[in-house]
Formats: structure tokens, sequence, C-alpha cells
């Protein structure tokens, strides 16, 4: 399973010799797509040199900026959702040599929040255990353990259990190989036994936050899936529906004559092409589906051991036959292509800007005369933009978390049904409201075309 760095957070690569004195690291980092074994480039993306400062005895790495000038965000056949990132790095130290630290990753252009701590979302089993080991040393605040590199296998917010005295607490930094510093004070002694685990800060199989899936009968349904849980996907329906299903590459991806009408599971396969880590299940058409119909996404991955998740996705039909169904799609949390749907009032609305000047009319050659039908004042310079405003109509609260992560979405577009094109959300700030003090939910936001009204591409 891939570590994983979200790319529009900061992720941070700390670097210490086993022993001896650092003075300075070089970090060789490579960033590519593709496959990942004969992909990678022959020559580093970059080369970062650094010294160590005063007294420390290591060297940070932040890398995300970096990452982020190769991950191509867009909608269509050019983006590029993830990519390899490996850091080969040679340790100098003031006598003695150590070997040579590397580490592999997969990027997408997802974020964690301030809750989720440094490095957030990194690994991608909800409970698996990293280390079970012996403390060697005793120390308030820490965890000493000269057998491991703690630098290469834990993160910040994992779990420690005190498997001696069954006691726990948390990962507060990473000071060294062999140290940890933790929230508890005399948590543990030289001799306790204990195990580290990740236990909530991890990247789900299923890349959406709601579990609730609104849909237009006869539009399509596409929703994220992370293809290395290789999870399974099953539907249960009130009926017998005739819904053509598969697993596509890309979001924008359409139907296939070799797609099966039959609703029998579909299993995910992983690849090691970074484009394809991120797949997204496409169900067309949708008129026969109804309000109630289940789709469950399940994995019991024996490697690494305990990864089990599931989720359980409900749909419920927007039957709105009097306003148009607006398909608003945008990158969310986890660097995937997501649908937010605004099934209520719409209004588009155009602003124009100009240029003016004042112009002389007067004829002097046939007597002192101007023409009545020409332009006194002149404009040139004409532009306009269209903005839309989009009501979501009643959904439920757990949406809330949707519309945050599309309030801090970089790239927008609305699909209308005939024509996907690009947005940008103009709503500055928003109060989210729960049922217990509004009853029911509707968000009214706004949007301006992201494109001149006149083509002016040159």
């Amino acid at each position: 399973m891939s570590t994983i760095i979200n790319a529009r957070s900061p992720y941070y690569i700390k670097v210490a010799p086993a022993s001896g004195t650092l003075s300075s690291a070089s970090m060789s980092l490579y960033i590519y797509s593709g496959t990942l074994t004969t992909d990678k480039p022959t020559s580093a993306t970059y080369t970062i040199s650094k010294d160590v400062i005063g007294t420390n005895n290591y060297v940070i790495y932040e890398i995300t900026e970096l990452i982020r000038d190769y991950l191509i965000t867009e909608y269509g056949a050019y983006s590029i959702d993830g990519v390899w990132v490996e850091a080969d790095i040679t340790l100098t130290k003031t006598s003695g040599t150590d070997p040579d630290q590397n580490y592999d990753y997969l990027a997408f252009d997802g974020y964690g929040y301030f809750e989720d701590g440094v490095n957030p979302r990194t690994s991608t089993n909800p409970a698996v255990t990293k280390i079970s080991s012996t403390a060697t040393g005793t120390t308030a605040y820490k965890l000493i353990d000269s057998t491991q590199i703690f630098t290469k296998t834990v993160d910040v917010g994992d779990t420690i259990t005190n498997t001696t005295d069954s006691t726990t607490t948390t990962v507060t930094g990473i000071d060294s190989n062999t140290q940890l510093s933790v929230r508890s004070t005399n948590f543990i002694d030289s001799g306790d036994s204990y195990t580290i685990a990740d236990t909530g800060n991890y990247t789900p199989q299923y890349l959406q936050s709601n579990t609730k899936i609104y849909f237009k009968k006869g539009r399509d349904i596409v929703f994220p899936v992370f293809a290395e849980a290789e999870g399974t996907v099953a539907f249960t329906t009130g009926g017998d529906a005739d819904v053509f299903w598969n697993q596509v590459d890309e979001f924008w991806n359409l139907y296939d004559v070799n797609w099966s009408n039959v609703l029998t599971p579909i299993t995910i396969t992983d690849t090691n092409v970074s484009e394809d880590k991120i797949v997204y299940i496409r169900l067309t058409p949708t008129t026969d589906l109804n309000t109630g119909d289940v789709i469950t996404i399940s994995t019991t991955k024996s490697s690494p051991t305990n990864y089990v998740q599931s989720v359980t996705i409900t749909l419920e039909e927007v039957c709105e036959p009097k306003y148009d169904f607006l398909d608003v799609v945008f990158y969310n949390k986890f660097g995937a292509l997501q649908i937010m749907p605004f099934h209520k009032k719409s209004m588009i609305s155009i602003n124009k800007n100009s240029e003016s000047f004042k112009r002389n009319l007067m004829d002097f050659v046939n007597d002192p005369t101007y023409s009545k039908e020409k332009h006194q004042v002149r404009q040139f310079q004409v532009t306009a933009k269209e903005k839309i405003q989009m009501n979501t109509g009643y959904i439920d609260e757990s949406f809330n978390e949707v519309i945050k992560q599309l309030m801090l979405s970089e790239q927008v577009w609305v699909y209308d049904g005939t024509e996907v094109k690009p947005i940008i959300l103009e709503t500055e700030s928003l109060q989210f409201k729960k049922s217990v003090n509004d009853k029911l939910i509707n968000y009214t936001m706004n949007f301006e075309y992201a494109f001149n009204k006149i083509n002016d591409i040159r």
C-alpha cells in the first residue's frame, strides 16, 4: 500500500543519522506519472541540499509545492490525478557514513484539515499495526526504542498502546529514528512492550464524504474509489433495474457497449499506474433506479493485515420537473472529482465592461454639419461575463462537509445535461445550517463562468 501525500497540505520528511553527527543532506526527488517501475526518469526532477541548523542533528524537507507542478487537475483527457514521488536522500556526517534513506509516495491534489495534524492521511489502512516492539529507554513524554527507524514508519497522530499495562497515548512528534514525543508523561518504561497503529488518519476506499447520493432519473451517477483498497462494489435495488455500470479510469469516460447491464458486483483492480489509482464507478442510465437503492463498497484485504472497510451509499431520487438539474463538479479533499447536484432555482446574469471616448462629428467641408446617426460617444473593448446563482434544494445535513469541500476547491465546473463549463465560486462566506435550527437545509451559491462571453482567445 502506498504512502499517500496530499499535496495541498505540507508534507514533511525528517532525516537524521542512526548515530553520529549530521552535517548536511542531499535529496534527489523524482516526480513522475505512469508506471511505478518503468517510467521513473533517469535524472532527478529536483536536487535539494541542506545543511543542519545550529545544534540540530537532522534536516527537514517540505516537498508538496514541488509536487503540485506535476499534478494536472483539469476536466478532460489531459488530467493527471496522481503522481509517483521518490525521495533518495544521502546523509553527510562529520565522521563515518550512513546508508542512503529512500522514501516512496503516491501524491494526489488533496488536503487535510488543521485538525488532522502533520502529514494528513498518509495511511490507507484504518487500523493497521505498524510496529510491535519493546521500549529500550525511559524518558518523560518520550518513547525510546533503539531497534526502530521511526522516521520511516510512524506518523504524528498515530496511537501507541503500552501492552504491558494497557494504557494508550498519541504520537506528537518524531524526534529521530529511535525516539518519539508522546502526549503522556511517564507513559512507558524500558522493557515495556508496545504497539503503534494508525487508527483514523487514513485515506478511505470511497473517496467522498457523503454516504447519500442525490440523482435525477436519466442522469449518470459517478463516484470515485481508491484502487489500492481493491474493494468490491455491490448494488442492491428494489426492482429489476436495467442499468449499465462499470469501473472507468477517468471521471469523464462514458458508456462503452461492452458494459454489462447485470448489476453483479464489481471488484476494483489495482495497477502500478499512477493515473489509475483513483477510479470512478459510472452508472448509466439511471431511469430504473429508485430512492432507497443501495451501493455497498467493502474490502477485506489480507495485506496489510486488519484492512477492513465497508461503506453503504444510499440513493435518493430528485424529482424536479420545473427547474434545471445542474451538476457542479469539483476536486474534493481526497484529490478526486465529485458531483454536487443543484436542483432548484437557478438564475443567469451578465456583467459588461467597456471603455469609451467622445469623438468629433463635425463636417466642415460641406458646411458645418454632422450626422445624427453617428455615435458621439463610442464604446470599445467591450467584454462581458455571465454569472449563475444556484440552489441546492433541500439536502441532508451531512452535505455540510461536501459544501465545505466545494468552498475550498480550486477548480469547479457545471454540467447542465448537455455540456460542461468552467466556473468560479464567488460565494466567499457561508453559514452552515443544521436541521435542529433550520428544519429544511438549502444553500444558495453564486458562481461566475470562468471565461469571457465574447470569444477573445488569441
